[in-house]
């Protein structure tokens, strides 16, 4: 070892925080449109730097990872003012190879931006249109990815990597499974710019057994799960995530195939953001809140509701709890000792091994308590929220006549 290296080591021992870097503040994320580039922070870096999310053996480092708004093409660039002569640090080249697509562009800024100037001649966005929104007098438009285009593929590559910053215990997907599909939110721009992505889904299509009758007459059924959903820090806060989930569930709703909308361990915010959407929802497409009560409350009606809802019974049951909420803050014909126990009455179903096994008393307040918990989220949820009443919905007529209407 020479005596600069040896000096090197020992100055690292003895200042360790000088050489160690928070993962999560030294990847720095930019979107850029050519004119300008926004800057975002990841909330994760764990899946690629290790559980602890820190760096050693770099001083003042940082790590540029950019993506032009359309094509999401990225460029790679790694600074830092002094490394450890050391053979065990990590190669940052080598560990964000792993991450993105091949296409990356490293350290040649300019080559960069001439290949995404080159690909942009004859790019298009490689699927079809199911949908568009206006927000704010700005149009977003809902593209469904051609996953088995090269193209399809190639885009889903870029965005996958934002799975692993923003969701927790995200991973990747294998996107050449003809069962896995890809949903792109677009901000439309004036006629003279390009489109740029918002955010994105990906969703997958399990197959359900209809029934013996269903099955030998070839009748397919689809429980479509949403497993990985995206709002671009940049444009979170605009309520556009909530907007696009609509929009699909509605896309969804219009397919005879699909049978259910499920949601793969949605975290709390995407779950705050789905029980409004879908309350929301139930008013426009002229549900009948009269039919929601909390006692002798028709098993055959919640049955075919959630069944032309096609919602999972897990979220139609607790939409069932908020509404039940909503009228008694709103004191709507029940009382609070009918809608606790309703509330109560599932949550011990529930539970039911666990809560068994206790005492009476214990149980009485085991009960009690999740109770509590889950009536102040659900006004935490509910907040401001109106819940209108424009048609009625006996949950038999046809779902597909009501939805046209409400189109």
């Amino acid at each position: 070892m020479s005596l600069e290296n040896s000096k090197q080591i020992s100055a690292a021992s003895l200042q360790p925080e000088v050489w160690t870097s928070s993962s999560n503040d030294a990847l720095k994320l930019f979107i850029t449109d050519g004119e300008q580039a926004i800057n975002f922070q990841p909330l994760f870096t764990y899946p690629i730097f290790g559980d602890a999310e820190t760096i050693y053996g770099y001083k003042d480092l940082n790590i540029f990872l950019c993506f032009d708004h359309y094509t999401f093409k990225p460029f790679l660039n790694i600074k830092y003012k002094e490394k450890l002569d050391d053979p065990e640090l990590v190669d940052l080249k080598a560990t964000m190879d792993k991450y993105v697509p091949e296409c990356t562009v490293f350290k040649d800024e300019i080559a960069w931006v001439d290949s995404i100037n080159e690909e942009k001649k004859s790019y298009q966005i490689p699927g079809a249109r199911i949908d568009s929104f206006k927000k704010d007098d700005i149009e977003y438009q809902i593209y469904k990815i051609d996953l088995k285009s090269a193209a399809g593929l190639e885009l889903h590559k870029r965005l996958q990597i934002l799975v692993l910053l923003y969701i927790e215990a995200g991973s990747f997907i294998d996107a050449e499974d003809d069962l896995w599909d890809l949903y792109v939110l677009y901000e439309k721009a004036p006629e003279d710019k390009e489109p740029s992505i918002v955010g994105f889904t990906t969703a997958y299509n399990y197959w359900k057994y209809p029934g013996a009758k269903n099955f030998d007459n070839e009748k397919l059924e689809v429980r479509i799960k949403t497993s990985q959903f995206i709002i671009l820090p940049t444009y979170q806060g605009q309520g556009l995530g909530q907007l696009f989930y609509s929009h699909l569930c509605k896309y969804w709703l219009a397919n005879k195939d699909i049978v259910e909308i499920v949601v793969e361990d949605p975290n709390e915010g995407f779950d705050d953001m789905r029980d409004r959407a879908d309350l929301k929802r139930l008013g426009e497409l002229g549900f009948d809140f009269d039919k929601v009560v909390a006692k002798d409350i028709d098993q055959e009606w919640i049955k075919n509701a959630r069944a032309q809802l096609k919602l999972e019974k897990r979220q139609f049951a607790r939409l069932l709890e908020l509404i039940l909420l909503y009228k008694l803050k709103h004191n709507k014909d029940v009382s609070k000792s009918e809608v606790r126990l309703f509330i109560k009455r599932r949550l011990y179903k529930k539970n039911k091994e666990g809560l068994d096994a206790l005492d009476e008393a214990t149980r009485r307040d085991k009960l009690q308590t999740a109770y509590q918990a889950l009536e102040e989220d659900y006004y935490r949820i509910l907040g401001d929220l109106r819940l209108p009443v424009k048609r009625k919905f006996d949950g038999k007529d046809s779902f597909e006549s009501k939805k046209k209407k409400a189109d």
